[in-house]
């Protein structure tokens, strides 16, 4: 007897947790898998599973896509490791995937790369526009390239032994940047900026507590237009985030290992922040 979607979701969510307690996937991997489980429920809840042909998953896809792009591109990985699990499981035939089959995604990143000439007018905006702790927020992002969250729960307990300790919240990573971390660019040290910062407690902190990562959006946001930075035809402006571009980008012209500094796990993760897209020339150097 053919297994329902809703009844197979039920056994996969079970599989999937199972995979989260040991340590297999992370939490926000978690937060993913579950969004696969509600939409494939709403979308085929009581179609027999091995019924779903490739033309209903490519549908589905791109319903998706109409309002999540690079989310509907998540959504088809994960749908072919569902369908991988029921084959394991033993619900439907060994090599119905009709996900892997489907057609993928094409999106094209909008999202304008930053420039540092242009992070430093950003940088000098934020002196009249925005509140103290913006501008330490900054130098920490292009310092230690790493993402907003990860700088919100900065804390002066984290430095240890002439490091600066992280434990990134996104992947689990855990890198330790050297205080004497010298961006040239920037023209100082991870140190320097460090003792920028309360001694003791959060770096980046308003009346004592850690700032929300929404206003290190909002405030990018407010100095950028400040600046007057707009982006290209049919382009989104840079934001808060597009630091961790620039400082891979800075950090590799001195020959930094960019990999660990960013807490990847392949080279080719750490590349794709390399990839300006098309905002500036690649300058041959002899």
């Amino acid at each position: 007897m053919s297994v329902t979607v809703n009844e197979w979701m039920l056994k996969y969510e079970a599989i999937v947790l199972n995979r989260l307690a040991i340590g297999e996937i992370k939490p926000k991997t978690w937060g993913d898998y579950k969004r696969l489980i509600r939409f494939c429920s709403a979308t085929w809840g009581e179609k027999p599973l091995d019924a779903l042909s490739i033309s209903e998953i490519t549908a589905g896809v791109k319903y998706k896509a109409e309002s999540a792009p690079f989310a509907a591109r998540r959504l088809r990985i994960n749908l072919s490791n569902m369908f991988l699990e029921a084959q394991r499981e033993g619900v439907i035939p060994p090599g119905h995937n009709p996900a892997l089959l489907s057609r993928p995604l094409l999106t094209a990143v909008k999202t304008e790369r930053l420039l540092f000439n242009e992070w430093l007018l950003i940088f000098k905006a934020a002196s009249y526009c925005a509140p103290d702790y913006f501008q330490r927020a900054m130098l920490l992002a292009i310092m230690t390239g790493q993402r907003r969250a990860d700088i919100a729960k900065m804390h002066s307990s984290h430095i240890r032994d002439g490091y600066l300790h992280i434990d990134q919240q996104k992947t689990a990573e855990r890198i330790a940047l050297p205080l004497t971390l010298r961006l040239v660019s920037l023209g100082c040290t991870l140190g320097e900026v460090v003792d920028m910062c309360p001694s003791d407690g959060w770096l980046i902190q308003k009346n004592g507590k850690p700032v929300h990562l929404w206003s290190l959006t909002r405030w990018f946001q407010k100095c950028r237009e400040s600046a007057g930075i707009e982006p290209g035809f049919g382009k989104m402006p840079p934001s808060f985030r597009e630091q961790r571009s620039l400082s891979e980008r800075l950090y590799r012209e001195q020959g930094v290992d960019t990999r660990t500094l960013l807490g990847h796990k392949y080279q080719q993760m750490t590349d794709g922040y390399n990839d300006i897209r098309g905002k500036d020339y690649r300058r041959l150097k002899i």
